[in-house]
């Protein structure tokens, strides 16, 4: 009776470690997914806005979404990484081009400044946005330009 016994166990624990790691590995597809869904749904919002303010109050909540999910594979992270770079770059270059708006009237030096600021923060965050894409298998065209 003891043997019959520990060989009930012994499969019983087989197939929850099965379940386990069947659970686990679509949590991670389900994490890829989430993480794809982020990064297009962020590059959505800076191709169809207008309005500085909104896209960045969006950009940051993007970025905050972002953070909290982790891909479970090299390219997913690389992904991920890439992203949030990409975004923070691009927040910068929005910020300089509202400082530009807001501030710079009539003092050419800063107005040159923040311009410049701006054109190479949205050039540095489209690289790596699109860099992003393709480490998801994205496709990331232009974005406002960049």
């Amino acid at each position: 009776m003891t043997r019959s016994v520990s060989v009930l166990v012994a499969g019983a624990l087989t197939t929850l470690a099965m379940l386990v790691g069947c659970g686990s590995s679509q949590s991670g597809d389900n994490a890829n997914t989430r993480l794809e869904a982020i990064v297009s749904q962020g590059v959505v919002q800076i191709q169809g806005s207008k309005d500085l303010e909104k896209l960045r109050a969006e950009l940051f909540r993007t970025l905050a979404r972002l953070r909290t999910v982790h891909g479970t594979t090299p390219a997913a992270r690389r992904s991920r990484a890439l992203a949030i770079l990409g975004f923070q770059a691009t927040l910068r270059g929005i910020e300089s081009r509202l400082a530009f708006t807001r501030n710079d009237s009539g003092n050419v030096e800063a107005a040159t400044r923040d311009a410049i600021l701006a054109d190479r923060s949205l050039k540095k965050g489209a690289s790596l946005l699109r860099a992003a894409g393709r480490a998801l298998g994205v496709r990331i065209g232009t974005l406002n330009g960049y």
